[in-house]
């Protein structure tokens, strides 16, 4: 082997534990770990690593194993960048097989500073790898004696502070607190999810609600239950935000606006099974595999249903639950155009309330305020400029706050085009929207972006929650806008309350239906404050790793936890 192979070996052999362990590094600092925990999660994988790199002559063999190890940390430094702390959590894994390649390439284009950082440290031995295992290069016996040696007295330190650790009080659980081990773990809990997720229409083949109607004269109804992606209330005029995102539906009769509403979940993959079945945050892990969706409950009322989503389908309950509609539309595969705003949902909506049902149920999934912002709406509805967005990070945030409120309006003004339908048509109607969690936008200095985050944030989950009846419906059932005007200044979880409000809007009786969860009901009462965490645990919400500001933010809304 050449003098110059013989170099680049070496830089192969050191470089790549050297770049694989930082994640674990920055964790020590994000985790609030002690001396104990850090050292031992820094020296048990960096130790492996070591007798990895160590456990061939063919160093480009290891090369070839470790280039996993480097994705993983790859993966988990872009995680970083995003919320500013965590390890690859569950729910990431399971984004990974609910999310489509369109929206990857959204996020993907927005991160290229942070991960063309990662692929100038990591490529270049990459490259090197696949060269040194092509030209089969060789490193020394002597060398790999030596160094794994150092390797296994490296893993051997880190061990033994984790016994350390255990008898003084500060516990290491290597598949929650060190890294890649616990990102493997929680890859391998995300694996099980989803086989289990695949086998739904098994699983709850034989579930019924045994509802029925109360509603008994023979005036035609129609309830439109809208559930809105990645939509915070602190950005909707309608609660207080100052710019003017929600004019249209300011002063609209007959609807009223819930400004303490969160959400019990910040991933989509869990907050719309929880919006549209009775299944709650501590029952979620157990039972959602075997419940079906408030569709079901109104189809087995007499209903006319249907499930327009601007979605593409993903493998998720979402997908399971709108297949148990009599129309199931998802736009985007009919028009085959990622592009497409939720105002082309319109005409179906249209065209199911014009089929002349005596009662309809129409649920649409928007598409919202999903990131990249100036994508959801057309280039014309553009109000607060400049808007398109160049690059990812706190520099930006202009750009990206002023995109992100467009798509507010743009919804505002989708909800105002729906009230207008129903309210056209004649038809004792409702609406009831909400949004499945919130966002983050790099707010107050922060480095948080997106949602997601193992550990939410305020903003992912202070939402919407909004319900509207037409004149007829008001005209007819006025004691229902009363309750919503008594219940308006309350706590509100939307997660627990929109599938039981949704009923008691209908009027559907099941013995699932809780009136103490229904915002229309005189018996409304919020129970605590709960997040589904990473491991499908309903968790109360101070103990879901909310900080300081988070709780200064919920003390200025007004909202209990």
């Amino acid at each position: 082997m050449t003098r110059s192979a013989a170099i680049l070996s070496k830089m192969l052999f050191f470089g790549m534990p050297a770049i694989a362990i930082i994640p674990n590094l920055i964790l020590w600092y994000t985790e609030g770990l002690d001396l104990i925990q850090g050292l031992a999660s820094v020296l048990l994988p960096f130790g492996l690593y070591w007798l990895i790199m160590s456990s061939a002559i063919r160093i480009g063999r290891c090369a070839m194993w470790f280039t996993i190890v480097l994705l993983l940390a790859a993966f988990e430094m872009v995680l970083l960048f995003l919320y500013g702390n965590s390890v690859i959590s569950v729910d990431m894994w399971m984004n990974l097989f609910t999310t489509n390649s369109s929206e990857v390439g959204e996020l993907l284009k927005g991160l290229w500073p942070v991960i063309g950082v990662m692929c100038v440290f990591s490529l270049p031995l990459i490259v090197i790898g696949v060269i040194a295992y092509i030209k089969k290069w060789r490193v020394s016996g002597t060398f790999l004696c030596v160094n794994r040696r150092i390797g296994l007295m490296i893993a051997s330190s880190g061990a033994i502070l984790c016994a350390v650790g255990y008898f003084a009080g500060s516990p290491v659980v290597p598949h929650n607190q060190v890294f890649p081990v616990n990102a493997l773990y929680n890859s391998w809990i995300a694996t099980q999810r989803a086989v289990a997720t695949m086998n739904y229409d098994k699983s709850s083949g034989s579930f019924e609600y045994s509802a029925e109607s109360w509603h008994c004269d023979i005036a035609p109804e129609v309830y439109v239950l809208v559930v809105g992606e990645t939509s915070r209330a602190d950005n909707w005029q309608l609660f207080g935000y100052e710019r003017q995102t929600t004019p249209g539906i300011m002063e609209a009769d007959g609807l009223v606006g819930f400004k303490k509403a969160m959400s019990e979940s910040n991933v989509t993959h869990k907050s719309v099974p929880l919006l549209l079945s009775p299944v709650s945050s501590e029952s979620f892990g157990d039972s959602i595999y075997f419940v079906k969706s408030v569709i079901t409950a109104f189809k087995e009322a007499g209903f006319r249903t249907a499930f327009i989503s601007n979605h593409r389908r993903n493998h998720s309950f979402i997908d399971f639950f709108g297949s148990e509609a009599d129309t199931c539309i998802f736009v985007k595969e009919l028009n085959n155009d990622d592009s497409a705003p939720d105002i082309d949902m319109l005409p179906y909506v249209t065209e199911e309330m014009q089929r002349g049902g005596r009662r309809q149920m129409i649920v649409l999934h928007t598409y919202g305020s999903h990131f990249k912002y100036n994508d959801r709406y057309p280039r014309y509805y553009a109000r607060f400029k400049p808007d398109r967005i160049k690059e990812v990070g706190p520099e930006g945030r202009q750009r990206l706050l002023n995109s992100y409120d467009n798509t507010i309006a743009y919804t505002a003004d989708l909800l105002t085009m729906l009230m207008n339908e129903i309210e056209g048509a004649g038809y004792r109607g409702a609406l009831l929207y909400t949004a499945d969690h919130g966002e983050d936008l790099f707010d107050d200095g922060s480095n948080k972006f997106l949602h997601a985050s193992p550990r939410p944030t305020y903003y992912q989950l202070h939402v919407p929650f909004i319900v509207w009846l037409s004149s007829r419906y008001v005209e007819a059932y006025p004691h229902v806008l009363a309750r919503a005007l008594e219940n308006r200044d309350k706590n509100v979880s939307s997660s627990a309350s929109f599938f039981h409000t949704a009923l008691e809007l209908a009027d559907i009786r099941t013995p699932w239906f809780n009136p103490s969860l229904s915002v229309v009901n005189t018996r409304y009462n919020l129970p605590q404050r709960v997040f589904l965490n990473d491991r499908n645990r309903g968790v109360l919400l101070r103990d879901a790793g909310l900080n300081t500001r988070d709780y200064t933010r919920l003390d200025s809304a007004g909202i209990k936890y």
